[in-house]
Formats: C-alpha cells, sequence, structure tokens
C-alpha cells in the first residue's frame, strides 16, 4: 500500500505490505482456535487419552507465533521523504532500523522489468554507487502508483533489462 501525504514542504511516500488483519484481530481468531482445539482436548482427556492435551497446546502455541511471525514481518515499512533538495529513506518495522539521506538531484528511479509477464517490475532508489530496492512488497499496480509518484515529485527513471 502506497500512501502520500503532504505538509508544508514535506513531502512523504509510506510504503507498506497489504495486511488483511491486524495484529488485534489474529489475537481474536487465536484465543477462538485455542477454545475449539481445548474442547476437543478436553473431551479426548475425558475419554482416557490425556496425552492429547499437551500437543494440543503445543499446536496452539505453534500456530500462535507463526501468526505473530506474519503479522509483524507485513509491519515492515518504508518510508520516503523529499524535503527541499534531499530525499530521505527509511526503513523498519517500529522505527527507522536503517535510514539513507541523499541529495535528489543525484537520485535516480531504477526500474527493472520481471522476466515474467504478470509479474512486479523491481523499483531501485540509485544515488552515485549505491542502490536500494524499495516497495518489495507491493503488487504490480501499487508499484505503478509508487513510480509515477516518485516521478511526479522530480525522479528521473531509468529501465533497465530483466537479470
Amino acid at each position: 500500500m502506497v500512501e502520500f501525504e503532504t505538509q508544508n514542504e514535506i513531502q512523504r511516500l509510506v510504503i507498506t505490505a497489504n495486511r488483511s488483519m491486524s495484529w488485534h484481530e489474529n489475537k481474536r481468531i487465536l484465543v477462538f482456535m485455542f477454545c475449539v482445539n481445548m474442547a476437543i482436548a478436553l473431551s479426548w482427556a475425558a475419554m482416557g487419552a490425556w496425552m492429547v492435551l499437551p500437543f494440543a497446546g503445543l499446536e496452539i502455541a505453534l500456530v500462535g507465533f507463526g501468526m505473530y511471525y506474519v503479522s509483524w514481518k507485513l509491519s515492515f515499512k518504508e518510508i520516503i521523504i523529499f524535503e527541499g533538495d534531499s530525499l530521505t529513506l527509511q526503513k523498519g518495522v517500529y522505527f527507522p532500523k536503517q535510514e539513507w539521506v541523499w541529495q535528489r538531484r543525484d537520485t535516480l528511479l531504477i526500474k527493472r522489468p520481471s522476466k515474467y509477464r504478470m509479474s512486479a517490475p523491481t523499483l531501485f532508489l540509485k544515488h552515485l554507487n549505491q542502490s536500494i530496492e524499495i516497495g518489495a512488497a507491493l503488487n504490480r499496480v501499487e508499484k505503478k502508483e509508487l513510480r509515477e509518484h516518485l516521478i511526479r515529485l522530480g525522479l528521473a527513471m531509468r529501465v533497465v533489462g530483466p537479470k
């Protein structure tokens, strides 16, 4: 998902993956699965198969860990800030873990088409000898929207051949 914000002389592009559910909604589903799983496990334990209980708990713990990990990975953000003649690229989950500050005039948008017809192209921001991929979690339509925003904000684009 690409969000464009303008505040005074500062333009921001916030790039996030599409999240069908928030972590709060995932927890509700996990609690429901826990209740159903424990009801089944307790009924088996009441019939004498008590060894089902630890495996039922382990199953819910592993599913919960998997749901948390996926939700955390989908919380990854990329923020591109245009302020004056500078461009700032930040990447991270809860706060910027990586940050690059470049001059806008020396920065180039690189589009590398995919080898496959229906796949999304790969986008890079290139500054001098450094090249950083952006929008890896976006689909084809969202990458086109991101590309149009970046071109509208004054970045030159170059198309290079597929890998």
